[in-house]
């Protein structure tokens, strides 16, 4: 079988189901966007090295790209769109599996698949035109109304039109059912983290000891920080953390609300909060390795529509997380599940501080819940299992 994976960001896991399907004998090409810097990447490189069967693709457009540009996203979106539609006329794939794509470059998508006869699986990250909403919120008051209520018909038409849906938590199935998608059509099939290659490590490391934390307590946030992610918590731990000589804040991001955080914590202390670029994929393991404890955040208002996939590289880390989200997110619910770590509102700057002080007392609780974090990977991210799941929904096309 030939199967065309289209992800828009370049993460991590969805490149290792691709190679586990190549591992499977099926010809697989993986394409993703390599102009998105907001977002850090996977292991976008084992897949170039003249493999029969198995293909890693960066694509470009002729225009630069900014992720939060009123002007030119929907233009950029849809030049992607017809990157990776020419690709799969190219490839010419049985299957394709696009995730995390823009609606404006997956409508393209979809048609191009349709005139190929390939079938569409339209793998269901975020609730697009709810992100829309929120975004646009801020920027275009009421005017975001109107593209959240057009982005929401294109959404359904698409989710409709395309042969399954997989959906990554039980709340976005319930949606996509609600929107008239027939429920036989509609699979439920949580995200994961690769096992392999986000491991356990010693806080004393390389990677810690470059970065002078081997012998600090660090609260650490990796991964893309929008505004949704709520940046503003992050400078409230760290002007608290700045009371203690101790303890360290180090935020490696990327989008805007790293750029926020940046402009907004010019008072606080290198030595209290450090704010990093994204590291290289194959160093991952360190950096993580290198916290007691891990960061994740969401808007109360975000929390509907955005699951942040970062905490699950977090619970292959073996760390202690602490996530400050709506209690019906579906990645606290993980956590908790997990018994992974601590779960607080994301409506309180002073709940982070407090949850923020309680870990750092008790290392016998941090170290159950970094138990936890991993052992709960290991029953759940086997990918051979996730493969599978994914193959039974493409026979069932």
């Amino acid at each position: 079988m030939r199967i065309l994976v289209n992800e828009f960001c370049g993460h991590p896991f969805q490149i290792e189901l691709s190679r586990e399907l190549a591992q499977r004998g099926h010809t697989v090409m993986h394409v993703y966007f390599a102009d998105n810097h907001s977002t850090p990447k996977g292991d976008t490189e084992s897949g170039r090295s003249g493999s029969s069967n198995f293909v890693i693709e960066g694509l470009h457009v002729p225009m630069k790209f900014s992720k939060h540009s009123i002007r030119t996203r929907r233009r950029v979106d849809i030049a992607y769109g017809k990157a990776v539609a020419s690709r799969a006329a190219a490839f010419r794939p049985d299957v394709v599996i696009s995730a995390n794509m823009p609606l404006d470059g997956q409508r393209i998508l979809l048609d191009a698949a349709k005139l190929q006869n390939a079938k569409f699986i339209f793998w269901l990250q975020d609730i697009y035109s709810s992100a829309v909403r929120f975004v646009l919120k801020r920027k275009l008051g009421l005017l975001s109304t109107i593209a959240g209520a057009y982005y929401e018909r294109v959404e359904r038409k698409l989710l409709r039109s395309s042969d399954a849906v997989i959906c990554i938590a039980p709340e976005f199935r319930r949606i996509a059912i609600a929107w008239g998608v027939e429920s036989s059509h509609v699979h439920l099939i949580e995200n994961w983290a690769p096992l392999d290659e986000v491991i356990p490590m010693d806080k004393d490391n390389a990677w810690s000891r470059e970065h002078g934390l081997a012998g600090k307590f660090c609260f650490m946030y990796s991964g893309t920080l929008g505004m949704k992610h709520r940046p503003e918590l992050l400078l409230e731990l760290a002007r608290h953390l700045e009371t203690r000589a101790d303890a360290k804040l180090v935020v490696i991001a990327g989008g805007a609300g790293a750029e926020w955080l940046r402009e907004n914590a010019t008072g606080v202390r290198k030595e209290t909060l450090e704010i990093l670029p994204f590291q290289p994929y194959n160093r991952l393991s360190e950096v993580l390795g290198a916290s007691d404890v891990l960061l994740a955040l969401l808007d109360s208002e975000a929390g509907a529509f955005a699951i942040p996939s970062k905490i699950l590289s977090y619970l292959c880390a073996g760390r202690t997380l602490l996530v400050a989200a709506p209690t019906e997110n579906h990645a606290a619910a993980i956590v908790k599940r997990a018994n992974a770590g601590v779960v607080i509102s994301s409506d309180c700057g002073s709940a982070i501080v407090d949850a923020a002080e309680s870990l750092m007392e008790s290392a016998e609780l941090r170290n159950q819940y970094a138990t936890c974090a991993r052992a709960y990977a290991e029953r759940s991210f086997g990918i051979e299992n996730i493969a599978g799941q994914f193959l039974e929904v493409i026979a069932n096309c």
